[in-house]
């Protein structure tokens, strides 16, 4: 996005532009998350133009592009389907990892809280059904796919910070360690799922999205 009306106030006055990654005067560094992957860049534009017919929608009317695109970004990321992959897997960790000789799964308090997170996962996917069905329908995706993003960003965190109590040491270890189980994944996720609580608008946004346009409440 880029102002292209500097009189205009606040989000008016910002044009969506397509950028063509090769054109010249485009210097994109690669910024290493604590995860150690490379997700996301550093991108300078120096003198750089770009074609008029790359335009997306209205002049000056960006900033509701860009809010479209990010509901359609909450709408497809916040689907609970993914999260029940992983909750199985938790499953399977809790019956591998044994403690003074018995699993963790042998553990009423170990399942208790795995089922509240496969029910909540049911719950999430029962929910981006009907998101999908909306769009079916023709309809555009609305507020909910801000509860989506909500409700599956907070819940794979409680899933991974409970995982590194079931693994306890062993949660130390790096991505990819020998000795670690399951190679060290859970570490890994646990790293990023703090960004999910960020990524497509931060949880708080989100409170306020939820807040202002589904409950009616009004604005702070």
């Amino acid at each position: 996005m880029c102002r292209t009306d500097s009189e205009a106030p606040k989000h008016r006055g910002i044009s969506y532009i397509l950028v063509d990654m090769e054109t010249p005067g485009i210097t994109v560094r690669p910024l290493v998350q604590m995860t150690g992957a490379k997700g996301f860049n550093e991108v300078f534009f120096d003198d750089v133009k770009v074609p008029r017919k790359n335009l997306v929608g209205e002049k000056n009317q960006g900033w509701q592009v860009a809010i479209t695109t990010l509901m359609y970004e909450r709408n497809i990321g916040g689907g609970g389907s993914p999260l029940l992959s992983v909750i199985d897997e938790l499953a399977r960790l809790a019956r591998q990892l044994k403690r003074n000789g018995k699993t963790a799964w042998d553990d009423s308090e170990v399942r208790q809280k795995i089922a509240e997170f496969k029910c909540e996962g049911e719950a999430l996917r029962y929910t981006n059904l009907r998101q999908l069905t909306r769009r079916l329908k023709g309809l555009a995706p609305g507020p909910e796919g801000s509860i989506m993003k909500l409700c599956a960003s907070e819940l794979n965190l409680r899933i991974q910070l409970f995982a590194m109590e079931l693994l306890g040491p062993y949660s130390q270890l790096e991505y990819g360690s020998a000795i670690a189980p399951d190679e060290g994944r859970w570490s890994f996720r646990m790293l990023g799922a703090r960004a999910g609580t960020i990524a497509a608008g931060s949880n708080q946004i989100q409170h306020n999205i939820i807040g202002e346009r589904v409950l009616g409440l009004p604005k702070g």
